[in-house]
């Protein structure tokens, strides 16, 4: 957990005490993180009471573009044989409810529940793990007070992908730049897309910056010919611009613009020259960098 999320939570516990009566506090753990496209995420409500808690009932709301659930389980605090425990799975929430069946009762800190969380394949963003509809009762079936800390977690690619290209199409060199606009991590391999019918691909591809540079080449024995691996994995970071050059072979697809940007970052053309020695400023190769 981050070092804001954590003054944070002490900040909010603390004012709770302050505000002219104890107050029960519940938290989505974790506060801040990042997962990756495709990932589980694995969520804790975690309750501190304040006065002793009977039953508790809330919704879990989450941005349904970028996750959706798969489990929920219950926490240590209502596992005990007279607790009963439900729980709803919808479109873009959860609806958890415990409580005790007889004079038990939660008075110390403890999770209230587990919930799994997988992130969606394809869309990235940043969605808020929101507690709302809150319902904490006490021995007398009293409601009580109660504030809430939500979390906010960063969905991020596996890869930088372009758009998937047109003709015309002819093998040759492309060189250029490529921004990211999220860090991309774990890259380990390039796809080229083809021209239908064709058997466009990428035989070499070198990136680099004015610190680092990689090189890979088309392993001719494999039989996806779409696919380059690199010798080891690696990293874009955000914002950061990097250098390429790719030797294509047969006819890849093309983007004939001179800059495209779509939601991955920014990629451009310095130039490129074909195999009959023609040069042109708006040909970007359309490919993916993935992990």
């Amino acid at each position: 957990m981050k070092t804001a999320a954590i003054a944070l939570i002490v900040l909010i516990i603390a004012s709770s005490v302050h505000i002219g009566e104890p107050m029960t506090v519940l938290i989505v753990s974790p506060v801040e993180g990042t997962v990756r496209l495709g990932e589980t995420l694995n969520v804790k409500i975690i309750v501190i009471p304040n006065k002793p808690i009977k039953g508790i009932k809330l919704e879990l709301h989450f941005d349904p573009s970028l996750f959706y659930p798969v489990v929920i389980r219950e926490g240590e605090i209502f596992q005990e044989s007279k607790a009963s425990f439900a729980s709803i799975i919808e479109y873009d929430k959860v609806t958890i409810t415990g409580f005790f069946d007889d004079d038990q009762r939660v008075t110390s800190r403890g999770v209230f529940a587990y919930v799994t969380l997988i992130a969606n394949s394809t869309n990235f963003g940043t969605s808020v793990l929101g507690l709302s509809n809150v319902e904490a009762t006490g021995l007398d079936g009293e409601e009580l007070p109660f504030i809430t800390v939500d979390g906010r977690i960063r969905v991020i690619p596996t890869s930088f992908v372009t758009t998937h290209g047109s003709y015309p199409s002819i093998p040759g060199i492309h060189e250029g730049t490529i921004t990211p606009s999220v860090t991309i991590t774990n890259i380990s391999r390039l796809f080229t897309y083809s021209c239908p019918g064709t058997c466009g691909h990428s035989e070499e591809i070198t990136l680099w910056n004015d610190t680092w540079n990689i090189t890979a080449r088309r392993d001719k024995s494999e039989s996806d010919w779409h696919v380059i691996e690199f010798p080891h994995s690696f990293s874009l970071i955000a914002n950061h611009t990097y250098h390429y050059s790719i030797r294509t072979g047969s006819y890849p697809l093309i983007i004939h613009r001179h800059t495209f940007t779509n939601s991955y970052g920014t990629i451009n053309c310095t130039s490129f020259r074909d195999v009959n020695g023609n040069v042109y400023d708006d040909w970007i190769p359309a490919i993916k960098l993935e992990g």
